[in-house]
């Protein structure tokens, strides 16, 4: 059936400021296979590693791989899928929970918007001694494993970043622009939205722990961020603040 059709293709490229060699163990890690198997995906481009596989069991696979440090993406139903080129193995979907992954979550704009979950607005996120820098006076040294959660989105075409501290229920609300990329160990591209989503890749390597709304997973697989109008922004914080505050996460994985 078309809906059990869909491919999980890596394309034979890391992440970035990713080991190769550091990659290739975590692969074997997941596939629960050998260094050498897992070293053929990266010789040839691109590599099915998954068939026949319903969206939601793709999703899994994307989210295992890309935790380990791979780049891939899911092909859309095809009447005739192609063999894959080589298979590591089978490994479930939920092995890289093995390897601490980020927490995927689908997330409702139906949540009348409150004060206390109200975004509040950043001029720069540069980086810090142990982390981030959010640039006011009681967020100027964030580690990393304080940043639960975030989402991206676009408003009025313009890309923002929402992003949770802890412990803190309020979140920041920072334009993509408004970031220093050159302060992070993240690969510089021409186009903004490219070193955004680098950027977005490394806050995931420094904490494997966070929360990641869905869509802005499907965007770092590369997808356009969502669009939103006023006030889904604030419905958007609401709901992501309740959430962490209920600690319900793991069961929306």
């Amino acid at each position: 059936m078309a809906e059990n059709n869909y491919r999980v293709v890596m394309t034979g490229d890391l992440a970035a400021n990713q080991c190769l060699e550091d990659v290739k163990k975590r692969l074997a890690g997941l596939f629960k296979t050998n260094t050498e198997t897992t070293g053929k995906l990266f010789n040839r481009k691109p590599v099915v590693v998954k068939k026949n596989a319903d969206i939601e069991t793709a999703k899994k696979y994307v989210r295992a791989i890309t935790a380990a440090g791979a780049v891939c993406h899911i092909d859309p139903p095809q009447p005739n899928p192609e063999p894959p080129a080589e298979q590591p193995g089978e490994a479930p979907a939920e092995a890289a929970s093995e390897h601490a992954e980020p927490h995927i979550i689908p997330i409702g704009l139906n949540n009348k918007p409150e004060e206390r979950f109200a975004p509040r607005v950043l001029k720069k996120i540069t980086a810090s001694t142990s982390g981030l820098d959010l640039n006011t006076a009681e967020f100027s040294d964030i580690p990393f494993e304080q940043v639960t959660a975030l989402s991206a989105f676009t408003v009025n075409e313009a890309i923002s970043l929402l992003i949770f501290i802890r412990p803190t229920p309020q979140p920041f609300l920072c334009d993509i622009e408004n970031i220093s990329y050159p302060d992070f160990p993240v690969k510089m591209l021409p186009k903004t939205i490219a070193s955004f989503r680098n950027f977005l890749f490394f806050l995931c390597r420094k904490n494997p722990d966070l929360v990641i709304e869905e869509t802005t997973f499907d965007f770092l697989s590369g997808s356009t961020p969502q669009a939103l109008n006023p006030p889904q922004p604030e419905k958007l914080a609401t709901s992501m603040g309740k959430l962490l505050e209920s600690g319900d996460v793991a069961a929306q994985t």
